[in-house]
């Protein structure tokens, strides 16, 4: 399978989205942690990458843009891949797709939802393989002690976007 891929800038730093053409599916998301060479690395390693391009890509171009000056999106749920994902997994992502923009839920709330109450670590896990962050707001999943806990991204990172949700200021 060959995957295409857009590199988009943001003020939070370089997102990559890789995808598919035929059909059209989003396969992962890369968060801004990484230079762009890195990122580049990053993504060939995992990746088998062509140029193709499909008109669908702009419409998610758009919205991470928008995100990221500090409005909701609303990515279609079918477009996202889910063929590397239990479907528990599935589950609990769609329930954390569920959570309101500049809200935040814990992670045992979040196994309780999905019929699991003693699964927070499983959600943790979950979370942290979350192939699709932004799009599916893991960022928004805090500790019980409503400490932000772990992110892909870095602490720093999940600090900078909840409060870009929230409309606050992070001092640096």
């Amino acid at each position: 399978m060959h995957f295409s891929h857009v590199k988009i800038q943001t003020d939070f730093g370089t997102v990559a989205i890789v995808y598919t053409c035929d059909p059209f599916q989003l396969y992962k998301l890369y968060l801004p942690r990484r230079s762009v060479q890195i990122l580049t690395q990053d993504i060939q390693k995992e990746f088998s990458v062509d140029q193709k391009y499909h008109p669908n890509i702009d419409k998610l171009v758009t919205q991470l843009q928008h995100y990221f000056k500090g409005n909701p999106i609303d990515t279609p749920w079918q477009w996202f891949s889910w063929q590397n994902l239990t479907p528990l997994q599935v589950k609990t992502l769609e329930q954390t797709a569920k959570i309101p923009y500049g809200a935040v839920c814990s992670y045992g709330t979040l196994a309780q939802k999905i019929g699991r109450p003693k699964a927070a670590r499983f959600v943790g896990s979950c979370m942290a393989q979350n192939p699709f962050p932004i799009f599916i707001p893991c960022h928004r999943v805090i500790r019980s002690d409503g400490t932000i806990g772990c992110f892909g991204g870095g602490s720093e990172l999940k600090q900078k976007l909840l409060a870009l949700e929230s409309n606050e200021t992070i001092s640096n």
